[in-house]
C-alpha cells in the first residue's frame, strides 16, 4: 500500500479524532514547498482541509500571535481528557518548524509518515486484540460443550462426575480454571 493509499484509508476513518489532520498537514505541506511561509501555508490548508485543530491555531494567528506562540495556546487550551496524542505532536512539530525553520516541508512529512505509521500500529493492535478475544471464546466454550455433550451421551461419565466427590473436583477445577482464563486474556486484550 502506498503512502497515499494509507492516509486517505486512514483519513476516511477518522482514526485521530480530528477529521482530515493528515489531508491538512499534507496540503500544508505542499503549500510550503510551493514557497509560502509556514503560517500562510496553515491559512491555506483551512480553506481546503478543515480540521478543528488547524481552525483554531489559524484563528490565534489571526488574532496576531505569533504561530509557536499559537500552538503553545492551543495546546493549553486543550483539556486533558480531549488531548489527542496526535494532535499534540503535530502543535509540537509546527510550533518547533516555526522557530527553528529549516525544511518545515520535510519535518512536516516526517510527521505524517509517524502519524501513519502509529495508526497502522494501532490497527494491527485492534486486530489482534479481536483474533485474541475471538480465540479466548474458543477455547473456553470448547470444553463446555464438548462436557455437555459426553455428560448428556454417557451415564457411566455423569455419574462419576456427578455423584462422586473426585467428580465435583475435576468439574469445579475445570470450571475454575476456564473462569481464570477467560478473565486473564480479557484483561490483557484489553489493556
Amino acid at each position: 500500500m502506498t503512502r497515499r493509499q494509507a492516509r486517505r484509508r486512514l483519513t476516511n476513518n477518522d482514526i485521530y479524532g480530528n477529521n482530515n489532520l493528515i489531508d491538512a498537514l499534507s496540503s500544508i505541506s505542499r503549500n510550503v514547498r510551493s514557497g509560502f511561509s509556514l503560517t500562510t501555508a496553515l491559512q491555506l490548508s483551512i480553506s481546503r482541509h478543515p480540521c478543528d485543530l488547524f481552525a483554531q491555531l489559524h484563528n490565534l494567528v489571526s488574532r496576531g500571535i505569533a504561530l509557536n506562540n499559537a500552538c503553545h495556546k492551543t495546546l493549553e487550551g486543550i483539556p486533558e481528557s480531549a488531548k489527542n496524542h496526535d494532535s499534540v505532536m503535530a502543535l509540537h512539530v509546527i510550533a518547533l518548524a516555526s522557530e527553528v525553520g529549516g525544511d518545515i516541508a520535510q519535518q512536516l512529512d516526517c510527521l505524517i509518515d509517524t502519524l501513519l505509521d502509529r495508526s497502522q500500529a494501532k490497527i494491527e493492535r485492534q486486530t489482534q486484540a479481536a483474533t485474541a478475544t475471538a480465540s479466548m471464546r474458543l477455547i473456553t466454550w470448547l470444553p463446555v460443550v464438548c462436557g455437555a455433550w459426553i455428560l448428556s451421551d454417557s451415564s457411566a461419565v455423569r455419574h462419576v462426575l456427578l455423584a462422586t466427590p473426585l467428580g465435583w473436583a475435576c468439574l469445579s477445577i475445570g470450571v475454575g480454571l476456564n473462569f481464570v482464563g477467560r478473565t486473564w486474556t480479557h484483561k490483557m486484550v484489553s489493556s
